[in-house]
């Protein structure tokens, strides 16, 4: 019962004591928010924009490694673009990016996240994109920095032994289909001469569930594959590019409420000192 008497002329003082000073307390607040709006009109404002890009990396690499880490070393790459940003080591930025130096300067931050997508057991699985998230203070660099990425991807020496390593083997691989391709259509042709039986002239079995059983035209297939994912599977390409938006960006909202917080602490220390004296 004492408990319940205290707290609630506790709370009661404590009510009196806003009544009292709420003219000191809607200064500070006022000066605070008044204070944030001008300084976020000061400083340069900034361009948010996002793109949607895809890496072979993992492919080149041809190492067995989690559906989640598919696209990790693109990711981890980007990233590691953020330190140099940080550190405003604008001359690495530029020399990493191809960009000139008052480009490398409007960079902000920059930012890449693996996507993933959400199937009807509620569990989450990895896609082979990923998310790059820019900030820019000129909007007109958007363009060269993707073109930068591209090129930090294409210059990075790991990317490129890889990279050649997987063009190299895919052009032997095709040529060794073609060599069979050649070897099987004579075997056929001998075959049909010959008059025998070929079981695997059937193109497609199955009513349902259609499979191919003729050799040449899975060999076919395959190379059309490898051809498909040479082409695809570059270092970095963008599935949709940075857009280039006109829109500032600000935090006007954000940290005006957070300064009328801090100016309400402020207030409330300032009102108590000024009552015990």
């Amino acid at each position: 019962m004492t408990e319940e008497i205290n707290l609630k002329q506790t709370f009661t003082d404590f009510v009196n004591f806003i009544s009292r000073n709420k003219n000191i307390l809607f200064g500070f607040i006022f000066f605070g928010v008044i204070s944030v709006i001008i300084y976020q009109n000061i400083k340069p404002s900034y361009f948010e924009t996002q793109a949607i890009c895809m890496s072979g990396i993992a492919e080149y690499e041809r190492i067995e490694q989690l559906e989640e880490l598919s696209q990790r070393t693109a990711v981890d790459l980007i990233n590691h673009l953020q330190i140099n940003i940080s550190n405003k080591d604008y001359t690495e930025i530029s020399s990493l990016l191809n960009l000139t130096l008052d480009e490398s300067k409007s960079i902000k931050t920059i930012e890449a996240e693996q996507l993933y997508q959400q199937d009807m057991n509620e569990k989450f699985y990895a896609l082979n994109k990923f998310e790059v998230r820019l900030s820019v203070f000129d909007n007109n660099a958007i363009e060269s920095v993707q073109s930068g990425l591209i090129n930090y991807f294409n210059n990075n020496g790991f990317i490129k032994d890889y990279h050649n390593q997987y063009l190299e083997s895919n052009e032997s691989l095709i040529d060794d289909i073609k060599s069979e391709m050649i070897v099987l259509s004579t075997m056929r042709m001998n075959a049909s001469s010959n008059s025998l039986d070929l079981s695997s002239v059937n193109i497609i079995s199955g009513k349902d569930d259609k499979t191919i059983s003729n050799q040449i035209i899975s060999l076919a297939q395959l190379k059309e594959e490898i051809r498909t994912n040479q082409l695809l599977l570059t270092p970095l390409v963008f599935v949709t590019d940075f857009a280039k938006t006109n829109k500032t960006e600000r935090d006007l909202l954000i940290w005006s409420i957070l300064g009328g917080f801090i100016s309400l602490l402020f207030g409330l220390l300032f009102s108590f000192v000024r009552e015990l004296k």
